[in-house]
């Protein structure tokens, strides 16, 4: 928007000036410049054919006033000039114009000549020339501009059945392709916001399809307490709230970018402790390790502890004996690497493996519990630290999850 002001400012500011000195050179300027070019020639004929000057002063219409050589500061150029027969012009400070000369050599006639200035007609003439070419030169500019909103304006006018609008093509030189490339962008990103709704929606319907249908299906039994029946009953309704809980986590995070509380954070530390939590309660069958360097790195505690949480809890699921929690630290990269021995992760299911309700193997992933959205939540968070999270094949056997987070501590 800065340029298109700019751009404007300058063209109308540089149009105004050019058009009134090239109109004022027309209309005005000539006639004076004609008279003070053609007059001083003419006084110094006249006086080399022994003219009577004061008649022929009046005989064009002009006055005279006869002065002493000395009543004006002449510089040595002029001083010659006079005294060699020629005119001298010069103009005081109500810009009137006076002719110099000396008559006979031996006084100085001071010679004012009436100067034709523009009647009412020229001027009229003037202002409707200088207003309809300064409308006209405005037009000009606003003309490629008034086409690219026009064209902008027919390609966010249709909404495509995505939920995404036409991808408009302004030239790069135009003054508008600011605005066109963030429409672009905004049009690619409600294009994925729609996506990701429909998916949302599908696998919601989808995963309490499954626990809804077990439970219809032990309901028409009429089980007895604490029978096997009501038991799975009640692991079915626990899942749909897991699932439920899950999903309101999710959701929190999609909506914004929450008010981050960054500190600097003893990574290593922060993994220990959060193992010692979980240790009694979800990795007691598991040998769990914590290594690596002693980094710090700047980031809101609860958000990381999260992730990394998730991470472990993934892990645990699939891992057989062993998990392992790695620091590295580097130039200006903090990463936290998450290990198992399970079966790991194939390639073809990397990229995937961190959107939401994804599952690289439905039935077994329905055993281990989960609805597919914790690596959903660690990508988020991790994005929000402007970091990145990938998946590859550890030495342990299974998939290894590595955090890299940017350090600012060197």
């Amino acid at each position: 928007m800065a340029r298109l002001f700019v751009s404007l400012y300058l063209f109308i500011a540089l149009s105004l000036v050019g058009l009134s000195a090239g109109l004022e050179r027309i209309f005005f300027t000539q006639s004076e410049t004609s008279a003070t070019q053609l007059l001083g020639p003419v006084f110094e004929a006249a006086k080399q054919q022994n003219v009577n000057m004061p008649n022929f002063i009046q005989t064009l219409g002009g006055t005279y006033k006869v002065l002493d050589i000395g009543d004006i500061a002449w510089s040595e150029d002029n001083l010659g000039k006079l005294n060699s027969g020629l005119a001298i012009v010069l103009s005081d400070s109500d810009i009137s114009e006076y002719i110099y000369i000396l008559d006979n050599n031996t006084q100085l006639l001071e010679i004012s000549l009436p100067v034709t200035r523009p009647d009412s007609g020229q001027f009229l003439t003037y202002s409707i020339l200088f207003f309809l070419l300064l409308g006209a030169v405005i037009a000009f500019w606003i003309w490629p501009l008034w086409r690219d909103l026009s064209n902008l304006e027919k390609t966010v006018s249709k909404v495509m059945p995505d939920g995404g609008i036409v991808q408009n093509h302004i030239s790069p030189t135009s003054l508008i392709y600011p605005i066109a490339k963030s429409l672009n962008s905004m049009g690619l990103q409600i294009k994925q916001l729609m996506q990701n709704q429909r998916e949302l929606s599908g696998a919601v319907t989808h995963e309490f399809r499954t626990p809804l249908a077990r439970l219809k299906f032990a309901l028409a039994m009429a089980p007895s307490e604490q029978s096997e029946p009501w038991k799975g009953m009640q692991q079915d309704v626990n899942e749909l709230e897991n699932l439920v809980q899950e999903m309101l986590d999710y959701a929190s995070t999609d909506a914004r970018i929450p008010e981050m509380n960054l500190a600097e954070i003893p990574i290593k530390q922060l993994c220990q402790q959060l193992i010692n939590r979980l240790k009694d309660s979800h990795l007691a069958n598991l040998k769990v390790e914590v290594f690596g360097d002693d980094a710090h790195v700047l980031a809101d505690e609860h958000f990381i502890e999260r992730a990394i949480e998730n991470l472990v809890l993934n892990g645990k699921r699939y891992a057989n004996q062993m998990l392992q929690i790695r620091i590295i630290k580097q130039q200006d990269v903090i990463q936290i690497c998450v290990e198992d021995d399970g079966r790991g992760v194939p390639k073809a299911m990397r990229k995937k493996i961190f959107s939401p309700f994804f599952r690289p193997d439905e039935s077994r992933d329905r055993q281990k519990g989960g609805a597919g959205l914790g690596l959903a939540i660690v990508k988020r968070i991790v994005d929000w630290h402007q970091g990145d999270c990938i998946v590859v094949d550890s030495k342990l056997g299974g998939a290894k999850f590595i955090i890299s987070l940017p350090s600012p501590f060197n």
